[in-house]
């Protein structure tokens, strides 16, 4: 089979968490919304893909939620969108993460900036760990990371001067804990630096970027294929599920 027809969507934050916030008060919910819904009419029309959004307006999901929905929605691949924040405003570009213990402090730093919402406590370690050490979709979950991580970068540099590939790494993402399927999360710019953050409210950057993904999305079920697929069916895809208010 093609090895993927639904696909999870996860807009990061959301309701009373706002996530990052940008000096121009861009928050990071509303554009990370903004981006995977036009991401999912992309997925439904160009691919023939059924889509499940663990949000669909501007709702809290615990992380604990998000890949529970995924998971009871019977979905074969698992993104969610984030974006990026420093204390540096001249930090800039595009990374994608997958499941595994932190390589670095800069990893560690946004896996517990993207973590603080959690409910998971201390006590919770250990299972954290086992789940990170028992992760039997880590090698798809790396091949899906690296390919989006491409096509985000190849997609917006064509529009936008000065997109910094920053590359794929490994972080303890609670939201990506318990996933049954190959899951990722994409930071798709920083909002702390003005000038992504001009880019990152703009429907055009948003379009780019949610065009871009699906492209990824598109090579990387070709690969699980050995051929290039263009689309899952004859029929448009549907959206399966959502938490919210619908604004289809």
């Amino acid at each position: 089979g093609l090895g993927a027809r639904r696909i999870a969507l996860d807009a990061g934050h959301g309701g009373h968490d706002p996530g990052a916030i940008g000096r121009g008060g861009t928050q990071e919910k509303d554009v990370t919304l903004a981006i995977v819904l036009k991401l999912e009419k992309l997925l439904r029309t160009e691919l023939g893909a059924d889509v499940v959004l663990t949000r669909d307006s501007d709702v809290f999901i615990p992380l604990e939620e998000r890949t529970a929905i995924a998971n009871a929605s019977g979905a074969d691949l698992f993104l969610s969108v984030h974006i990026n924040s420093a204390r540096n405003s001249a930090g800039r570009g595009l990374e994608t993460y997958y499941l595994s213990f932190a390589k670095n402090a800069a990893a560690e730093e946004i896996a517990a900036r993207e973590n603080a919402i959690s409910q998971a406590t201390m006590k919770d370690l250990n299972n954290l760990v086992k789940a990170i050490t028992t992760n039997s979709k880590i090698d798809e979950s790396r091949d899906f990371a690296g390919t989006i991580q491409r096509f985000n970068v190849e997609g917006l540099s064509s529009s936008f001067r000065g997109v910094l590939d920053r590359g794929v790494h490994t972080a303890p993402f609670y939201v990506l804990i318990g996933a049954n399927m190959p899951s990722i999360l994409t930071e798709v710019g920083f909002i702390s630096n003005p000038e992504e953050e001009k880019w990152l409210r703009s429907d055009e950057y948003q379009q780019k970027l949610a065009e871009a993904l699906l492209e990824g999305v598109r090579s990387y079920l070709g690969q699980l294929n050995r051929t290039q697929v263009s689309r899952l069916g004859d029929r448009e895809g549907r959206r399966v599920a959502a938490r919210g208010r619908s604004r289809r």
